[in-house]
């Protein structure tokens, strides 16, 4: 199913499942949209810093918790580790 994401200005994003219960959510980017840029900055920064991922998979599981049936917060509540984590990253490429 898609889901009407205004928000999401660069990306499509499906969810299987019913709204609150999904058990899979796919995000489509354009090919070299800044969205597909960053997803990838994201995953490479965490594939190069193991710890990291680490607390990424720690903060994602204390938010899935604390906020299980409220998908909307916890998925704000992941923004500033996720933006933190590509500005890292941009960095890292500068200075390459």
């Amino acid at each position: 199913m898609i889901v009407p994401k205004p928000e999401f200005k660069d990306r499509w994003f499906f969810r299987k499942g019913l709204w609150g219960q999904g058990t899979c959510h796919l995000h489509i980017c354009e090919f070299n949209s800044s969205e597909w840029i960053e997803k990838l900055l994201f995953r490479d920064y965490l594939r190069l810093h193991p710890k990291v991922a680490e607390e990424y998979a720690s903060l994602k599981k204390e938010l899935a918790l604390k906020y299980q049936l409220d998908r909307p917060t916890y998925t704000k509540k992941k923004e500033p580790f996720i933006k933190t984590i590509i500005e890292k990253a941009k960095k890292e490429i500068h200075r390459e």
